[in-house]
Parts: structure tokens; sequence; C-alpha cells
């Protein structure tokens, strides 16, 4: 997604209708609100950011400030937060990537992750699509699975964005389910593993939909399943794994607002809600999907059930694929 397009995507007035929801603490907000992206300016993180402080400054009246804090994959942002006071003037935006992956596959990363943020609210969702090149004969799961197992144990190959990061994983937890071994080739972005993919140097790739979405329309990849349990408005006519015969496979990316964990639980709650219902009006649910998400609002204690769910899941699929990155290393 360029800059062009998330500018387009997120405008820059948007009427929400919050003013019926109950505050649990009247002294907050007194002044503007920092709301940390611990990645560069312009990606999906960064937009879901910039409408999350939207829904913040229409209910509160307080600006919003977005502050890009690239680097280490996103433990430099993760640890200016940590150590921010615990006031709800000071969030992150975290999710799948951020929150629950690292602490389940690096060895040695020096923040605990779970215990240094409160979950407040998920703002949305993403969907993997698993792509071949147009040209493969494949053109479904029970094809594609029929395939693979008629090369053999590492015939196939696969790429990702890198070790430990929901692509990989997401194929490895697809391996686990239907007994295949593969091979995985990490790149340091979807950009050149499309273009591989697409042009038959790699077998196949599951990939997050906005990434892949561009080649799918325009013929260069064909999307065979996507692994929500929903299919995407983006791709119709493209079946989930489930309705390809691979039961109980439910794999998405998603994101949300943190905040420091000692933030008083009540003020937690009230974000919480703030956000989800500011999510949840139409025109927002409208802008989300424009910028390839699937609207997906929670609360605080319905975020903090599905990070506790998402840390247990994925560090079961990490340890059955043997996946230990040193820090520093990934």
């Amino acid at each position: 997604m360029n800059r062009r397009t998330v500018l387009k995507t997120l405008g820059f007035a948007a009427t929400l209708p919050l003013t019926s929801v109950a505050r649990a603490s009247e002294a907050y907000a007194s002044r503007p609100i920092r709301l940390v992206v611990p990645y560069p300016p312009g990606g999906v993180t960064d937009v879901a950011a910039r409408l999350a402080g939207e829904v913040l400054t229409a209910r509160y009246g307080q600006p919003v400030v977005v502050e890009n804090r690239p680097g280490a994959s996103g433990l430099i942002g993760q640890q200016v937060v940590a150590s921010s006071a615990p006031d709800g003037y000071t969030l992150i935006m975290g999710g799948l990537g951020g929150n629950v992956l690292p602490p389940v596959t690096v060895k040695g990363l020096p923040l605990d992750v779970p215990k240094a943020f409160v979950p407040i609210a998920q703002i949305a969702e993403f969907i993997n699509v698993l792509v071949v090149s147009k040209d493969s004969p494949v053109t479904n799961v029970q094809e594609f699975v029929a395939l693979a197992k008629s090369k053999g144990a590492g015939a196939m190959s696969y790429g990702s964005n890198g070790i430990g990061t929901s692509a990989h994983l997401t194929t490895e937890f697809f391996a686990q389910r239907t007994g295949l071994k593969m091979e995985h080739v990490p790149y340091k972005g979807s950009g050149e593993l499309n273009i591989d993919v697409a042009n038959g140097n790699l077998d196949f790739s599951i990939n997050n939909l906005p990434a892949v979405l561009p080649l799918v329309k325009k013929g260069s990849l064909k999307a065979i399943a996507v692994t929500s349990t929903y299919r995407s408005k983006q791709l119709p006519d493209t079946p989930t794994f489930q309705e390809s015969g691979i039961a109980d496979f439910d794999v998405t990316s998603w994101l949300g607002v943190y905040a420091p964990a000692a933030l008083p639980p009540a003020l937690a709650q009230e974000l919480g809600d703030v956000i989800a219902k500011g999510m949840s009006a139409p025109e927002m649910r409208k802008r989300l999907e424009t910028a390839g998400f699937e609207p997906q609002p929670r609360g605080a204690k319905e975020f903090a059930a599905l990070n506790q769910r998402e840390l247990e899941r994925w560090g079961e699929i990490a340890r059955r694929a043997n996946v230990v990155i040193p820090f520093g290393k990934g």
C-alpha cells in the first residue's frame, strides 16, 4: 500500500456517533494523546493508527499525535511505550506480528511483551491467501495437497517475509494440518517474494491479502484459498480453507491498541469501549475496508481474551515447527 493510497483512505474528517459512550474517568483526557506506531509511515499499522486517532479525537476533543518509532522489528517503539506513564496518554498500535509472534518465537527478547502491555481494543484484521503462479495446474486446496504429496517431502517450496512471521507460521500450521513437508525460503519483504511465486521460482506462498491482492487482480498470481472462516469481499470467488476440506483452519492477522500494563482497569475499559464503538460506525467500517482490512472491533475484555488465545495457539504451532530465533538473528 503506497502513501497516496493511504492518504486517500484516511481523509480528513469523520463524524462518529460516540457521544453515548459512558466515561469511567471524567479527568481523561485533558491533553494530547500520543499513539506510537512501531513501524515506518504508510503501512497497514500506520493506517489503522490514524483511524483510531480520529476516533479518540472525536470522543475526547484532544489531538492524537501518531508517532512512528520504527526499528528492531517493532521493539524500539514497544520499549518507548512500555517505559511510559500508565495514564492513557501514551498508547501503541500492535497486533499478531508484534505482540504474539515474537514472544513465542524469539529467544532472549529483551522485553516481556505480554506483561508489558494491556490490550485496549482490536480495530481490524486481514486475512492470508494461498497463492500460486497463474501457470500452476493447481486450482484448489485438495489438488495442491495431492500435488505436494506426489512430489515427496521437501520438493515443494514456499516463501515468506521472514522467519517467525505470520506468513511463515501460517504455512507451518497448514503443513501440520495436512502432513506436508515443504521447503521454506525466507525473504526480506513481499515484493521479491511475490515476483518469484508469479514466475514459478517458488511453488506458492501464504501471504497477507493486501500484499498479494494487486497481483491477483492483475492475473499474475492465482488465489487458491483464504485462511479465514469467511470469504473476503475483495476475493468473493476464493473459498476458505475450511470450505476446501481443511477443518478448523482459521487464521487472520489483526491489529489493535495497547497501553502500558499498569493502566487503571477502568480507563482501559473506557478506552476500549470508545475505540470499538467508533470503529463500528458505518463510515469507519467503509474506510477500513477500502484500506484492505476486515473490520473487527473488540473492546478491552474481548481483545485481552484474543491475545491470550493467540499466544497459546501460536506458541504450540511454533514449538511443533521448531521455530526458535535468537534475538538479533531474525
